[in-house]
């Protein structure tokens, strides 16, 4: 079930750390500027984008790609292909949808616990 090769992986993996930074530089200066702490909720996407980007580095599998059918696992291709198996197709958009859902539960619990974190006060 492995749909991405090691450069495909890295690039996931960069993605991944883009959005903890952004998720974290976001979360310090909301606290810091006691912004309401329902602001916090436009957390969600940054969040989303690193719980995702390990997803598929945890997984070796890209959820675009398994969405639309298509994989680029051959180490040293820089192109993805179609993948022609029915079978594998379809176990593809299983796990995909499996990832978006994960990636959905782990980021609103994320979320819920950032809108426990009292603003600092100066």
């Amino acid at each position: 079930m492995c749909n991405i090769n090691k450069a495909e992986v890295a690039s996931r993996k960069k993605a991944m750390w883009a959005g903890v930074g952004i998720s974290a530089i976001l979360l310090i200066a909301l606290v810091a500027l006691s912004a309401p702490v329902l602001t916090r909720l436009v957390l969600f996407v940054p969040i989303y984008v690193a719980t995702i980007g390990y997803l598929q580095v945890k997984n070796k599998f890209c959820v675009a790609y398994g969405s639309s059918g298509k994989q680029n696992a051959s180490e040293g291709s820089e192109s993805a292909s179609q993948v022609e198996d029915d079978a594998a197709l379809a176990a593809d958009k299983k796990k995909t949808r499996t990832m978006y859902l994960q990636a959905f539960g782990i980021t609103a619990v994320i979320v819920a616990i950032t809108l426990l974190i009292p603003n600092i006060q100066f």
